[in-house]
This record gives C-alpha cells, sequence and structure tokens, in this order.
C-alpha cells in the first residue's frame, strides 16, 4: 500500500505532494533531491566471499566433534589418526565449497540484464520547451515525469497522468499473467496493488501503449523495495538435514562418551595402569566417532546435486537437497510456474459450434477439432475468416529464433493479441502473408471506454474489408447479421441473447473473450464510416475467441504425482479467483474448501488461517504478504514447505520456507537470490523430480550411517566384551588395526553404498515425518542386531585363534573378521527391508567392485611382510581365511533372515 495513497488523489494534489509539475524537475533539484532520498537501487545483501564460504563448510556439527576428535588424538600422540582426521575434515570442506560455489557461479550466468537508463522530463525552458533526457534509472527521483513507451522497463513507482492505450505487465509483482490497462481516473483508497489502475510500479514492464507518470517513490520505498525489505527481516529457517545433523552429533556424541566411560570404568577394575586406561578411553571415543561420516554426507548430497542439475534443478546450497525429499506441501505460484505465462486460444465459438484449439503457448502448432473431428480452413471457410479478423485486427507478432535447446517463439506485443495471431498460425494462416492480400490503409484504435478496434484493409478489387474485434457486449449491438450452416442471415435478439450466454460461459471456465465481426464499404465510405461507427448496426458477427493463460503440459502429471507421494500442492497466485479455481481444477489441485481471496486472509487471525489452509488449497489474489503468511501457517502445522515462484511477490515467502524454488528462465533476480533451488528449464515437473531425488539421497544416507554406525558399534561392543569376557588377555585389536578397518574398508565401501540406486516406488510412500531422525528406533535396532552378530563372531575366532596359535594369529583372525562382518553388511545396508537379491545383485557394480578390493585388502594385510609389520599380524592359512568367510557371512544371512520375517509380517497386516 503506498504511504500517502497515491492513487486515490488527483493528479493535482501528486503534483502538489511531490512540489513537481507535468513540466519535470530541474537538474539542480534533482540532485538536490538525490542527496535527500537517495539513489534509486535496492541495497543490495552483503556478497559471501569465497573464504566466508569456504569456512561456513566447517560449521556443520560433525566436522566440530571431528576437531575435538583430532585434538585428542594430537594430545595423546597419535598423530597418524590425527593427520588421516584432518584429511578428511580438509576434503568435506573442500567438496561442500565447489559444490556451493559452482551453483553459486551458475546463478550469476542466469541473471538478466537492468534497464541501465531510463526517460525523463528535466530542464523545460521556454526557449527550447520539454525534451525527453535519457538519465541512469539510479539517478530517477521523487518528482520526476516518465516517458514510459512499449518495450520500457519501469524504473521506478509512479502515478499516471497521461494514457494512451497503455498495458503494463505487472506479473513478476502481481502474478496476473494479464497485462494491466491503465487510466489517470483516482481510485478509491483502500486496494492491493494489483488493482491500482493509475500507477506504474518499478521492474514491470510496458507492453502497448504510452503514458507519463509523476515518480512517487524510489529505492527500497518502492513495492518491489518494500518486498526487498521484509526479505532482509525474513529469517532462514532450520533444514530438516541441519536438525537431523544436530540430533545425529549429539548422539554420536553421548555414544562416544558412553563407550570410553565404560572402557575406561572396565579397565580400571582390570586394574590395569591408570595413565594408559585413560589414553585407551579417549582413543576408543574416537574410535566410537565415524571419521568419515561428514564427508561421505557431504559427497552424498553433491552427487545429488550433479543428478538434480541433470533434472534441470541447480542447487544453491546442499543441504537443501535433503530438505526437498522431506516436503509435505509445495505452495506455487501460478502465472509462469503451473501455466506458460504465454495467452493461448483454447476455445472458438462460431456457427453455433464450439470449436476447441489444442497446442499451448507461442508455439504455433495445435489442431481444431469439432465433434471429435478435426477441421481446415480450406473446408470450413467460417473459421478461416475469423482466424483471418483475429491476425489482422491486431497490432501483436509472431517471432522466432534459435536457441540451444532449439527454436522458441516470443510475442512482440499485447500477448492477448498475440494468441490470435499463433492461433492463426496453428491454421497455415501467416500474418505478413495475410497483410500483403489485404493491407492495412486506416484504423480505429482500442478504446477502453468503448472496448473494441477496427482495421481497414483494401482488396485487389477496390473495396475496403473492415475487420472488428472485441468484447462480445459492444459488438453484438452493432451487427445485425450472422453466418449459419454458411449462409447469411439477419441475427435476432434471442440469437443475441444466445451468444452472450455461450460467452458467459466460456467466462466462467475463466477464459477472456473476443468478439470478431465484419463488412465491407467502398473505399468512399471509409471516412464516413469511421465518423459513424460509433452508431454502427450493419456488422456481420462471425464468433467468439476464448483465450487463457494455459497449464504446463506435464503439471498435471506433476500435481497428480504428488498427490501420489503424499505431498500437497497449495496454489497461491495474483490472478483473479475464476482463473485460479479454473486452473487448478484443470490441473488436479483440489481442497476441500473454496478458493480465498488476499482480503479474506486480511480478514483472518493466525488461528483462522491456520484453519484454513487445512482445508483451502488455492488462495487468489494474494499479495507478498499473503504469500508470507500462507507459508507459515503451514509451517505452523508441522509441514515441510516448498515455495515455488517466478516473481519478485514470491520472493519473501521463498526465504520463510524450508525450500525455496525459483524459475532459472522467467524468475526475477531477486527471487534466484533468495532461492535455496533454481529452475533452469521453469518446468514445475521438475520438481517433482527433484523431490524423488532428495527422498532417494535422504534414504542413501539412511544407509551408509546404518553401515558406519553398526560397523563402529560391532568394534566397541567387540572390545568391550573382550575387555569384560577374556580379563588376562591383551587388547583384541591395536589402534592401527581400528583404524585401518574405520578408513580404508570403510572408506572403498561407503561411497559405492552413498550411489545407490533409487528402490522401487520412492514415489509411493509418503513423506517422512518432519522431526524424523536419521537414527530412528528400527536403525538402533538394527544396529544393535548387527552389532552383537559381528561381537559374537569375532571373539570366538580370536578365542579359536588363541587355542590353535597363539596370541598374533587370534589378533590377525579377529582383525581380517571385523573387516569381513563389515564387507558382508555392506550388501546389507543397500536396503532397510528389501532382500539383496530382490534389489537386485548386479545394479550397484560400484558396490560390488569395492566389496572385491576390501577383501583383497584384507588379505595383503595379513599376508605381506610390510603390512605384517605395520599392524602386527601373521599370515593367515587358506582354512583359516575359509573360516573366517564362513563365519562373517553369517551375518548377510541373519540380515536376509530378519527381512524375510519383516516382509511376512508387513504381508499379513
Amino acid at each position: 500500500m503506498q504511504k500517502d495513497f497515491w492513487h486515490s488523489l488527483t493528479i493535482e494534489e501528486v503534483f502538489r505532494k511531490q512540489k513537481t509539475n507535468e513540466n519535470g524537475l530541474t537538474t539542480a533539484e534533482a540532485k538536490k533531491r538525490l542527496t535527500e532520498y537517495g539513489t534509486n537501487e535496492l541495497a543490495e545483501e552483503k556478497k559471501v566471499s569465497k573464504l566466508a564460504l569456504l569456512f561456513s563448510q566447517l560449521k556443520s556439527p560433525l566436522i566440530a566433534v571431528l576437531i575435538v576428535a583430532m585434538l585428542i588424538s594430537l594430545a595423546i600422540g597419535h598423530f597418524i589418526d590425527a593427520t588421516v582426521i584432518a584429511v578428511v575434515i580438509t576434503i568435506n570442506t573442500i567438496i561442500g565449497f565447489f559444490q556451493e560455489f559452482k551453483a553459486e557461479t551458475a546463478l550469476e550466468t542466469l541473471k538478466s540484464m537492468a534497464a541501465p537508463e531510463t526517460k525523463v522530463i528535466r530542464d523545460c525552458s521556454k526557449k527550447i520547451g520539454c525534451l525527453e533526457t535519457k538519465i541512469r534509472a539510479k539517478d530517477v527521483v521523487p518528482g520526476d515525469i516518465l516517458f514510459l513507451e512499449a518495450g520500457d522497463k519501469v524504473p521506478a513507482d509512479a502515478r499516471i497522468f497521461q494514457a494512451i492505450n497503455l498495458e503494463i505487465d505487472e506479473s513478476m509483482l502481481t502474478g496476473e499473467s494479464m497485462p494491466a490497462r491503465k487510466t489517470i481516473e483516482p481510485l478509491p483508497a483502500n486496494l492491493q496493488v494489483s488493482d491500482m489502475a493509475n500507477m506504474v510500479f518499478s521492474g514491470t514492464i510496458v507492453v502497448q501503449g504510452r503514458g507519463k507518470a509523476v515518480v512517487t517513490a524510489t529505492g527500497v520505498k518502492t513495492e518491489i523495495g518494500k518486498i526487498a525489505e521484509l526479505i532482509k527481516e525474513t529469517e532462514r529457517v532450520e533444514t530438516p538435514m541441519q536438525r537431523r545433523n544436530k540430533d545425529l552429533t549429539r548422539k554420536l556424541g553421548l555414544f562416544a562418551l558412553l563407550t570410553s566411560s565404560l572402557v575406561f570404568v572396565i579397565a580400571l577394575y582390570r586394574t590395569l595402569d591408570v595413565f594408559d586406561t585413560f589414553l585407551f578411553a579417549l582413543a576408543a571415543a574416537v574410535s566410537a566417532i565415524p571419521e568419515g561420516l561428514p564427508a561421505v554426507l557431504t559427497i552424498t548430497l553433491a552427487v545429488g546435486v550433479n543428478r538434480m542439475a541433470k533434472r534441470n534443478a541447480l542447487i544453491r546450497k546442499l543441504q537443501a537437497v535433503d530438505t526437498l525429499g522431506s516436503a509435505t506441501v509445495i505452495c506455487t505460484d501460478k502465472t509462469g510456474t503451473l501455466t506458460t505465462n504465454q495467452m493461448t486460444v483454447r476455445k472458438l465459438y462460431l456457427e453455433n459450434r464450439l470449436i476447441s484449439v489444442s497446442g499451448e503457448g507461442f508455439n504455433p502448432e495445435g489442431q481444431f477439432e469439432f465433434n471429435d473431428k478435426l477441421l481446415s480452413i480450406a473446408e470450413d471457410k467460417s473459421l478461416g475468416l475469423l482466424l483471418k479478423i483475429g491476425a489482422l485486427c491486431n497490432d501483436a507478432r509472431l517471432a522466432s529464433h534459435e536457441t540451444e535447446k532449439g527454436v522458441t517463439w516470443e510475442i512482440k506485443g499485447d500477448p492477448t493479441e498475440g494468441a490470435l495471431v499463433v492461433a492463426a498460425a496453428k491454421a497455415g494462416l501467416n500474418k505478413d502473408n495475410l497483410e500483403e492480400e489485404l493491407p492495412r490503409i486506416d484504423e480505429i484504435p482500442f478504446n477502453p471506454q468503448q472496448r473494441y478496434m477496427v482495421t481497414f484493409h483494401r482488396q485487389e478489387t477496390g473495396r475496403i474489408e473492415v475487420f472488428v474485434k472485441g468484447a462480445p457486449e459492444a459488438i453484438l449491438p452493432k451487427c445485425q447479421e450472422i453466418v449459419s450452416d454458411g449462409s447469411i442471415i439477419n441475427l435476432t435478439d434471442l440469437e443475441k441473447e444466445h451468444i452472450l450466454s455461450v460467452s458467459t460461459q466460456m467466462a466462467s471456465e475463466a477464459l477472456r473473450i473476443l468478439a470478431m465481426a465484419s463488412t465491407s464499404i467502398m473505399e468512399s465510405e471509409l471516412a464516413s464510416f469511421k465518423r459513424d461507427f460509433k452508431q454502427a448496426q450493419n456488422l456481420r458477427f462471425i464468433g467468439l475467441a476464448g483465450m487463457i493463460d494455459p497449464p504446463r503440459q506435464e503439471a498435471k502429471a506433476a500435481v497428480a504425482l504428488c498427490k501420489r507421494a503424499g505431498i500437497r500442492v497449495v496454489m497461491a497466485t495474483g490472478d483473479h479467483k475464476l482463473t485460479a479455481e479454473a486452473i487448478a481444477s484443470e490441473i488436479g489441485i483440489n481442497g476441500t474448501s473454496d478458493a480465498l481471496t488476499g482480503i479474506d486472509v486480511d480478514e483472518m487471525s493466525d488461528e483462522q488461517l491456520d484453519k484454513a489452509t487445512v482445508k483451502t488449497s488455492v488462495f487468489a489474489r494474494v499479495s507478498p504478504v499473503h504469500k508470507y503468511r500462507i507459508v507459515e501457517s503451514l509451517r505452523r502445522q508441522g509441514n515441510i514447505v516448498a515455495m515455488t515462484g517466478d516473481g519478485v511477490n514470491d520472493a519473501p515467502a521463498l526465504k520463510a520456507a524450508e525450500i525455496g524454488i525459483a524459475m532459472g528462465i522467467t524468475g526475477t533476480d531477486v527471487t534466484k537470490e533468495t532461492a535455496d533451488m533454481v529452475l533452469t528449464d521453469d518446468n514445475f515437473a521438475s520438481i517433482v523430480n527433484a523431490v524423488e531425488e532428495g527422498r532417494v539421497i535422504f534414504e542413501n544416507i539412511r544407509k551408509v550411517v546404518k553401515y558406519l554406525v553398526s560397523t563402529t558399534s560391532g568394534e566397541i561392543i567387540t572390545i568391550l566384551a573382550a575387555l569384560i569376557l577374556l580379563p588376562n588377555v591383551p587388547l583384541i585389536f591395536t589402534a592401527v588395526q581400528v583404524l585401518w578397518v574405520n578408513l580404508v574398508t570403510d572408506g572403498l565401501l561407503v561411497i559405492p553404498l552413498a550411489l545407490e540406486p533409487k528402490e522401487e516406488n520412492v514415489m509411493d510412500k509418503p513423506p517422512r515425518k518432519p522431526k524424523e531422525n536419521i537414527i530412528n528406533r528400527e536403525l538402533v535396532s538394527g544396529v544393535i542386531f548387527v552389532g552383537v552378530i559381528m561381537a559374537v563372531g569375532t571373539l570366538s575366532l580370536f578365542v579359536f585363534g588363541l587355542n590353535t596359535g597363539g596370541f598374533v594369529k587370534a589378533q590377525s583372525l579377529a582383525f581380517v573378521a571385523i573387516a569381513y562382518f563389515q564387507v558382508f553388511n555392506a550388501l546389507n545396508c543397500r536396503s532397510q527391508r528389501l532382500s539383496f537379491f530382490k534389489i537386485g545383485p548386479f545394479s550397484n557394480r560400484y558396490l560390488l567392485l569395492s566389496v572385491a578390493t576390501g577383501i583383497l585388502l584384507q588379505i595383503l594385510a595379513v599376508e605381506l611382510p610390510i603390512f605384517q609389520t605395520a599392524f602386527g599380524t601373521t599370515g593367515l592359512s587358506l582354512t583359516d581365511l575359509l573360516l573366517v568367510v564362513l563365519v562373517s557371512s553369517s551375518i548377510f544371512f541373519a540380515d536376509e533372515i530378519r527381512k524375510a520375517v519383516l516382509h511376512a509380517r508387513t504381508t499379513v497386516r
């Protein structure tokens, strides 16, 4: 809302308040005001430096735990451990830095150029009069007089005082797909921005006509500036992954503290040296932390980023990858997101037939169909005439240009007129060819009061064809004939009422309706015909054209997939309620309650809005503040909200949501800077693909965590059990052996595990509960199950070795066994519930290669002299190795049995 309600004042009052007039300011006065009001630009947030971006990677809680572990290792003299942990931290930091830096660099290439100059009136004098002057847009000040012409980007908010067929594309600000026709008359005070027909706003585009306006606000005082301020005031919410990382860190920290304390107490109980016991307890604490976990988490997310990039989703923050998989609600804008933002003719009415027109957007490909029969203008003369009128009584043009992705089409001029040009092109009627055949010699321009446009075209015979288009209510009273079944008959009042009822029915489907009519005159009659056209009643009615900004072809399937995945889709648009309801109905966005408008939202308290958002899935005529409140309401109900949009009006809500998704092609710079993810193809369906990738990534993270935690647990349970059950025997493992298993064997297996292909029906499951953690009850029970089996098997082989070959052989058997247990456990962790054979043994060949490599390396660790010296091991016989394989593989078969029992229980239920 304007502070001084400029739209409600007369232009004289505006001039008086701004201390200016239609002659504009002097250069001296403009400089004075520039000092007083500041430059006409938005204050940019300070960009994050490369160094700051690098250090931000160290803020992860898991990294903090690793840094503590590294310091402990240095303190107790475990320099190898400390070095390895330092390497892990470094790798993790570098990967995270380059992923986010690459995303920021890619984002820079998407930025559009802002209008650097604008036209104003400055330094009027009696001698030379008032001339337009080009100045930098950032030097515009309140009180300046703007010149506005088609193609101009409006540099500031301003009150219009001259408008000649002036239409402004305000979709980036209001969400409306139709250009706003402007007027100069004062309006009621209490209006939404989208209804201020006598104002122009910074960043919008003039699509037709010309005008003049007096600047009322610049910089942060403009509507776009207010949105920028709202963005700054909106705090970033904590993502699910950040929350889960904190929970994981806390649990692993407690686990490390508990296990090291147990080791310390038990070792003291065995009357071992106090200092050695303390050092060993600290070493156990370090061992309890899976050192490779942060790096693997980062790599898993980075792999997800690359997968998403291939599916047209650019991730700006690694944490956003997982958040998408957790989304329970996608709150989306309509214009340019669910729709093409390209007006398209969908229906034609002529000769008592309602004809469907296929195709979408400005691409001139489509067909005309009636009663399942394709029509052609060669056989249907009335259809050809209607399309010809639409193309020639028209100032828009269709243009194409080659891009890397093929031919793209655009409209030069009014989008509604462009839709008629495209419809004609679908039938093979090229506007340039039509204009050669029937050149325009005169016209009556469109006038918002008269609501029609008339063009005059010379035939080869010398007669003049008169083509008329406009509102049905304005055209029908001027018609006395109509074409019916190929014949020309009188148009009765009853028939006129029927046509108006058809128009009303088409309008109820959110179509914008234009009527077409024609007649023929002699050239000598042209002047009098134009003069008396207001009273004309001799036209021939041809038909109606209904157009709309249509849904994207993929939107309906994408919304259906969201429903299948348990994700609710909510539309929040600045467009009219009827249009929003029609689009929502067509693509399948349905709530249990009728659509609400911005005025309805204004009248609601937060509590009332919370109740409304549970039932309502369509919100129309909403402002940026409304969208922000809707997102906050959905979040208060415990939802994980993904907010999509392309206009500046979407930016505050994008920042308030857990994940903001901007459009890369039509999206504004402000929106892209605010968003966590940018769609490079502006396709709503790409969001659903990204959600699928997010779910796969979370499941793979959980698989990796289960593997690493079960590995660590197996080692700790084995160490504790050995301390308790074998009091007269030295430690079952050395520190170097544990380090080898943790960082070499695990390191080979976790990354292929993180690359596990998606499981079947990943999008048939409901979203994860927002508060669900990586380590849940099911994972803990699985870890204990695996850890106990590993401990029992390893201790059994250790005892066997003690009895058959002494301590070194026993330790070597235990060393190989704990590693092989982990190799077989990696096969288990490919799925929490599905059998290894169900998901396909060869569907992850990287893992199989890593398993083979891990087995070979472990054999080398006990067979090669250099490794025997390093690890304190001895060679094992083939029988010993086969025994180790037999015992360690028990973990694989045990888990297969567990999965079979679980599947049987689920089937019975």
